[in-house]
């Protein structure tokens, strides 16, 4: 069904009734939204099977995806081997590079097995295709090492979609083989200033995908190939609307609960809703897609999942699917600026050393280091005195590594530092509890 777009004078309100509904706007007013009945009618009449590549309008968009096997720090010294997908000549990686097309183009993806193992690519929600192009190894054919097959399809409607491999599916998805597939309406004229792509995975650290039976168990939980803290930013100031279309490409339920703001959920599985709904957390199964659309404001918000599981690495939280949404300026409840956040409390009967010494003792108080920074020369050690009647647990990262220490309350550790650089570190159950060293 074709959509009328407003002008982008409207309101909001009208914009996003006309977005939402696909309904046409007279004079600033939108039609009555399409009953129960007339829905049944659309979807019987809907065409269904294979579009002729023929009847392609706007010209031919062509792509190559190789598979190569790489290793990738998917958390803070977690690093894994990955089959990831990528242009010729360019940096593979997981997810694999998002593919945009226009609604009337024919498509052509040639898939280049430069793997050692057999793949296919089957691109997950087109329907316009032929059946020996849906990338299913029983019912089309799989691409063995070293050889090539392209699929072709002509992009009927606009949405979010997904490509993967579908050969041994629990397998291949698991070392990463997937990748966004998006189809635009050059005709629209959208109500989003900005957009997002986020894929939702989970990763099995230890696992190895030469031992059968494959028996995953998950311990890293990723937005984009990555965990907390490696999750980037989605920055959407205040004043602006942003679309963000979020895919889950793994095995497990996951329930994205957004801190700050509702967000207007106005499509799923790249068909657009007749009824878009407000939310703040959205359940999103294996294989499904979302769009939806979010207002910046002030301050900076989690966006999480709420399966608390999901939110750690290896077990140790905060990890796992867990990210910051930027907006302007944090401002207080009057409406005056908020100070920036700093970790600097201020220590006056211990202040942060300026001159390395052979050692230094931090000293730990109400969930607080003190001093929060040291300075000791190379070979020193410092010392971690706990005075809290709570166990701490300093998390110290050594050369790309995490090192763990563990304090009982009222107990001390030593650690000695026998090259120079600086290391920071935290408490692992209090992680706003952080510290640096200097080893000069």
């Amino acid at each position: 069904m074709s959509k009328a777009r407003p002008s982008r004078t409207l309101s909001l309100a009208c914009v996003l009734a006309a977005l939402t509904l696909g309904v046409a706007l007279a004079h600033g007013e939108a039609s009555a939204p399409p009953t129960r009945a007339g829905l049944v009618e659309q979807f019987l009449a809907r065409p269904e099977g294979t579009v002729l590549l023929s009847r392609a309008t706007r010209g031919v968009r062509e792509f190559t995806l190789e598979v190569h096997r790489i290793e990738s720090e998917i958390a803070p010294g977690v690093r894994v081997e990955q089959w990831a997908f990528g242009f010729p000549g360019q940096p593979p990686s997981v997810p694999g590079p998002e593919l945009r097309v226009r609604v009337g183009e024919r498509v052509r993806i040639t898939l280049v097995n430069t793997h050692d193992q057999p793949h296919t690519l089957h691109l997950h929600g087109v329907t316009s295709l032929a059946q020996e192009m849906d990338g299913v190894p029983h019912l089309s054919r799989e691409v063995r090492p070293g050889e090539s097959f392209t699929y072709e399809f002509v992009a009927q409607e606009a949405g979010t979609h997904a490509y993967h491999c579908h050969f041994q599916t629990n397998v291949h998805l698991d070392m990463g083989m997937y990748g966004a597939l998006i189809v635009e309406d050059p005709d629209a004229r959208p109500v989003w200033s900005g957009e997002h792509t986020l894929i939702l995975d989970e990763w099995d650290s230890h696992h190895d995908p030469a031992r059968l039976p494959y028996t995953p168990s998950y311990d890293t939980f990723l937005v984009n190939g990555k965990a907390h803290p490696l999750i980037p930013e989605l920055s959407i100031p205040a004043g602006e609307t942003h679309l963000v279309r979020l895919l889950n490409l793994g095995a497990q339920p996951h329930s994205l609960h957004l801190h700050g703001t509702s967000f207007l959920v106005v499509a799923k599985d790249g068909h657009d809703l007749p009824l878009p709904y407000l939310a703040d957390t959205l359940p999103i199964l294996p294989g499904e897609r979302y769009d939806v659309l979010v207002k910046g404001r002030d301050g900076t918000f989690p966006w999480h999942d709420h399966n608390a599981g999901a939110n750690t690495t290896r077990g140790e939280y905060p990890g796992g699917m867990h990210f910051d949404v930027v907006g302007s300026p944090a401002l207080r409840a009057d409406g005056t600026p908020a100070p920036q956040t700093t970790h600097d409390h201020g220590h006056p009967s211990s202040p942060s050393s300026s001159t390395a010494a052979d050692s230094a003792v931090v000293a730990i108080s109400n969930f607080e280091f003190a001093p929060e920074q040291v300075h000791i020369r190379a070979g020193g050690s410092v010392t971690w005195e706990n005075h809290d009647s709570v166990p701490h647990h300093v998390a110290l990262t050594v050369d790309g590594k995490e090192v763990h220490h563990e304090l009982p309350p009222h107990g001390r550790v030593s650690v000695t530092f026998p090259q120079k650089g600086t290391f920071a570190y935290h408490c692992l159950p209090h992680p706003f509890m952080k510290g640096t060293v200097e080893v000069e």
